[in-house]
């Protein structure tokens, strides 16, 4: 069978949360809450997109994939999905943290901007810097500025960035995508949901609050 984990074997590179056991335990530090952005941004991004190409490709899904020319396409393609995902799921997860606590704006944009940085880097690290969007920090900072952190603790509000990057980058014609606009979406905003339902049970946003207390 030429599964997801045999694509992702085929396509080495900054999606290394595919076959990662993920744990259960608490998320009361900034280092285990930027483990958890990084690990599930990519597990998302990688089995939507590679899910949604096997899909899409039928029979002819072995045959592109082992080709080195497209597989690097694909590979660009998931580079620029986990870094939106990322951006998602670390705007929800402070977002979660700052609710019910005195964390103003700036400190959750701070908060933010630290574990979007950490998980980028570890989720990246055998990734060709040519493959990396050199704007890649300053966009997710000027996402920050204008983001509205009480709507985003809430629901898939701040979860629009990665939909949006699937639909886009995707190497599939424009008109198939179209038409597979719906399914695609669908696809990934269930993931997140999952995704939401385990951060919201280990999440212990108290510990948290006092480590960004604890940097000063």
């Amino acid at each position: 069978m030429f599964s997801l984990q045999r694509i992702s074997e085929l396509l080495p590179g900054p999606l290394k949360g595919l076959t990662v056991r993920f744990d259960s335990a608490p998320i009361n530090s900034i280092d285990r809450l930027s483990d958890f952005v990084h690990t599930r941004s990519s597990y998302i991004s990688q089995t939507a997109l590679y899910g949604y190409l096997k899909t899409r490709m039928g029979t002819r899904y072995r045959q592109l994939f082992e080709d080195p020319v497209f597989s690097q396409t694909i590979r660009a393609a998931a580079v620029k999905i986990f870094l939106a995902g990322l951006g998602d799921l670390t705007v929800y997860a402070v977002a979660r943290v700052r609710k019910g606590h005195n964390l103003s704006d700036e400190d959750a944009a701070r908060l933010a901007m630290l574990c979007f940085e950490r998980a980028a880097q570890s989720g990246l690290e055998d990734t060709p810097a040519d493959m990396i969007p050199a704007t890649a920090l300053s966009a997710f900072g000027e996402r920050l500025e204008g983001t509205d952190w009480t709507a985003m603790a809430s629901g898939s509000s701040a979860f629009t960035s990665s939909e949006a990057a699937l639909i886009a980058h995707a190497p599939v014609a424009d008109e198939f995508k179209e038409l597979d606009r719906e399914i695609m979406g669908n696809s990934i905003r269930l993931r997140w949901r999952d995704a939401r339902e385990q951060l919201d049970k280990r999440l212990d946003a108290d510990a948290l609050y006092r480590a960004w207390l604890d940097r000063g």
